[in-house]
């Protein structure tokens, strides 16, 4: 008869080292997943504040109905809103994670805003390009602006009682 041999302190240590780098692995995933949040969060208010630069500077979009239209007819545009989407409810326009939407106030030129599809998972801050070539930024603390009924300020408001102020490139 064969028996069993005894168990070895091999098949211990090997149990006992698993638990370490499982360990390990889940720290190390509780210390990442935050920061590429993070990062993500400022990549995409980076883009959406860049993204008004270039409409703003793009020129008049004269009789166009909406920004969507104007961007479909502007081959440069085209080009910076290659995976753009238009929600088709509301006639947004969405790029990574933000809303963009052309007002156009009474006897002033068009404005463009940009605000998060999904605060605070898609970016925080809210962005608007004021007509007169600045990009303004709020931080949305509160996170009012959040989605496709929660809009920025409308058109022809005080901007700087509302907290908007100079965006500066990083």
């Amino acid at each position: 008869m064969s028996s069993i041999p005894p168990p070895s302190g091999l098949s211990g240590y090997l149990r006992w080292s698993t638990g370490v780098i499982a360990a390990i692995a889940l720290l190390v995933c509780m210390v990442s997943l935050p920061r590429l949040q993070n990062y993500v969060q400022c990549n995409n208010e980076e883009d959406a504040a860049r993204s008004l630069r270039v409409l703003g500077r793009a020129g008049s979009p004269q009789e166009s109905p909406d920004l969507a239209t104007w961007i479909g007819q502007d081959r440069s545009l085209r080009h910076r809103f290659l995976d753009a989407r238009v929600l088709e409810d509301s006639g947004l326009l969405m790029q990574h994670g933000y809303l963009f939407q052309m007002q156009r106030p009474e006897g002033l030129p068009a404005q463009f805003v940009a605000w998060p599809r999904s605060a605070p998972r898609t970016g925080q801050a809210a962005f608007m390009w004021d007509g007169s070539g600045n990009v303004l930024r709020h931080a949305n603390a509160d996170g009012r602006w959040n989605g496709p009924e929660a809009r920025p300020a409308e058109p022809g408001t005080n901007l700087s009682e509302l907290g908007w102020a100079p965006w500066v490139m990083r």
